[in-house]
């Protein structure tokens, strides 16, 4: 089988779509399978998605052919004139709809490419949101399969997200919840085709051994203090940005500290940094080195993720893997149900909710009680070959 995957930024951004393509991408291609993903010469949402920062052509990563393509230059006023109605909460019009997913990122070369040599391949676009998957999907017509990363937002129910799903080959989910949301609404209008698609998950594996790391009181101590740690602290790792609801976590911990609260809350990753607050209790430290930022999550007393549209949120399984419990957002149907799922973790829906959890995860001992049934989750459930085993099976599905 000859897989290509489409998405609009490729081993340069660590965001959920992004790592969920590449290491499926890599652990195909290490068993044998022939690869390749098609992207664009755009860095990161962050960088200006209508300007090229990478050089077309091709290279290989990590055993996977990766194929860049010039974005579309054109239609950025178009785009933001239509996402500030968005932010506003405004109606968005059919029209607008498709005028605002067009003038996403998106590529007229890749899309060419894609549908001049790929017969044959397994087509798969990631995510459904970008202007780019919308075009493959449109352009290959019933031949491209999707793997959306669906959450319950605007989007969700546009005209342009029900043209990409009766037009999918076949479609991927990575969670039970998104696939429960998918059937809510599009459950009587595409029967089968939604119901009996595949959950594979995300394969989730640290790169390195932590339990060894840790063990090694020095390293520890050296990582410590060489990021100038606190003593307690809790942790956030990830892009700081308004839609992964970060003010509201802010104010949370703002809250907690003004009412005694010891511990400190660190950030780890890109995006805002001027949404850190510049006073005790926050450190930003943006990007570490990966084994430092194991090592680094594996001394908090838990992992914060307040985000309300995640489909399936690695990093608190990397979280659980290092036996650290988590807080997430009640409305947030897929981390609540990973909590409730394991025992992993506590969802909270208001500040005085948030502060009792983290006096519970502060308690000696409770917090790695908790994160060891995450780690008992994970592991049964999103090692690598149970992903591909299900993502192979629904490959082949007719």
């Amino acid at each position: 089988m000859q897989i290509t995957f489409v998405t609009p930024w490729y081993n340069n951004f660590a965001g959920g779509a992004e790592v969920a393509v590449r290491t499926l991408a890599e652990n195909l291609s290490r068993r044998g399978f022939d690869v390749q993903v098609l992207t664009t010469c755009c860095c990161s949402p962050f960088d200006n998605w209508w300007q090229n920062k990478l050089p077309s052509g091709v290279e290989k990563i990590n055993g996977v052919t990766v194929r860049r393509f010039p974005v579309k230059r054109h239609g950025e006023q178009n785009y933001h004139e239509i996402n500030h109605r968005i932010i506003q909460r405004q109606k968005i019009e059919e029209k607008y709809q498709r005028q605002f997913v067009e003038n996403s990122i998106n590529s007229e070369e890749l899309i060419h490419y894609a549908k001049n040599n790929t017969q044959g391949h397994l087509v798969i676009g990631i995510p459904y949101t970008q202007g780019l998957i919308y075009s493959l999907i449109k352009s290959l017509e019933g031949r491209a399969s999707i793997m959306p990363c669906f959450h319950d937002e605007p989007q969700f129910r546009w005209i342009t997200t029900v043209e990409m799903l009766e037009l999918s080959r076949h479609i991927f989910f990575l969670t039970e919840e998104e696939k429960s949301l998918a059937i809510k609404y599009y459950g009587n209008s595409f029967g089968r085709k939604i119901i009996e698609a595949t959950v594979i998950g995300v394969g989730v594996e640290l790169p390195i051994d932590i339990d060894s790391l840790i063990l090694n009181s020095s390293l520890v101590t050296r990582i410590t203090s060489h990021y100038n740690l606190p003593r307690k602290f809790f942790i956030y790792v990830g892009r700081k940005d308004i839609g992964k609801n970060i003010l509201t976590l802010i104010q949370f911990f703002k809250n907690y500290r003004a009412n005694g609260g010891e511990a400190n809350l660190v950030f780890l990753g890109g995006g805002d940094t001027n949404l850190v607050p510049l006073e005790e209790g926050f450190l930003d430290l943006g990007f570490v080195p990966e084994t430092d930022k194991y090592i680094i999550i594996s001394q908090a007393l838990g992992l914060i993720n307040l985000s309300q549209n995640e489909s399936f949120s690695l990093v608190i399984m990397e979280a659980w893997l290092c036996e650290i419990p988590v807080i997430v957002h009640e409305e947030c149907k897929v981390t609540t149900a990973h909590c409730r799922n394991t025992g992993g973790g506590i969802s909270i829906l208001c500040s005085e909710e948030f502060e009792t959890a983290l006096k519970i995860l502060s308690i000696q001992d409770k917090g790695k009680i908790i994160g060891r049934y995450g780690k008992r989750y994970v592991k049964r459930n999103y090692s690598w070959d149970c992903v591909i085993e299900s993502f192979l099976r629904g490959a082949y599905q007719r």
